[in-house]
C-alpha cells in the first residue's frame, strides 16, 4: 500500500512537472527577453497540424507559412512558430513580430515570428512552470499525507485509542 501511493504521488508530481513545461514552452520566456527585430503584417498561405505529442509539449496546433510584409520594407514567406497563425487567419493580414533571437527554432533560418497579441512572455512561461511544479508537488503531498493518516488511524485502532 505505501509503496502504491509513493508511486501514485511521483505520477502526480511528474503530471505537474510536464504540464509546467509544456506552458514554459509555449510562452518560450528566452525569446521574451530578446528586443523585436522588426514588426509586419503576415497573410497565411498554408498550414500543417503538429502535435499531439512533440518536443514543443503536448497537445496539437497549426504551423503555418505566410508570406510577410515588414515596416523595414522587406517581403518574404516565412514559417510563424507552432501555433501563432491558424488556417482561421488566411484572408486576413495578422500584425506579427519576429524576435532577434540568437537561435532559429522553427527550422526556417530566420529568427522566429509570432503573432503580435501572442508574443513570448517571460513572466507567463516562468509561471507556468513554478505552477505546474507546485500543483504536481501539492497533490503529491496530499496524497503522502492522507497515506500517512490513514496508517495513523490504523494505529490508533490497533491500540484501542478510537
Amino acid at each position: 500500500m505505501k509503496w502504491v501511493a509513493g508511486l501514485f504521488a511521483l505520477v502526480i508530481l511528474g503530471a505537474g512537472v510536464l504540464l509546467g513545461l509544456t506552458g514554459f514552452t509555449k510562452f518560450a520566456p528566452t525569446a521574451g527577453t530578446t528586443a523585436v527585430a522588426d514588426r509586419g503584417v503576415a497573410r497565411v498561405t498554408d498550414c500543417t497540424s503538429e502535435g499531439p505529442v512533440s518536443i514543443r509539449g503536448f497537445g496539437t496546433w497549426w504551423s503555418c507559412q505566410a508570406d510577410i510584409v515588414w515596416e523595414s520594407g522587406r517581403q518574404e514567406r516565412m514559417t510563424a512558430e507552432p501555433g501563432q497563425l491558424t488556417p482561421s487567419d488566411k484572408g486576413s493580414e495578422v500584425p506579427v513580430v519576429q524576435r532577434g533571437e540568437g537561435k532559429v527554432r522553427n527550422g526556417s533560418g530566420n529568427p522566429p515570428v509570432y503573432r503580435t497579441v501572442y508574443e513570448p512572455s517571460v513572466v507567463l512561461g516562468i509561471g507556468s512552470m513554478l505552477g505546474g511544479l507546485g500543483i504536481g508537488g501539492i497533490g503529491a503531498l496530499a496524497v503522502l499525507g492522507t497515506l500517512a493518516s490513514r496508517r495513523k488511524k490504523a494505529q490508533n485502532r490497533e491500540q484501542g485509542y478510537l
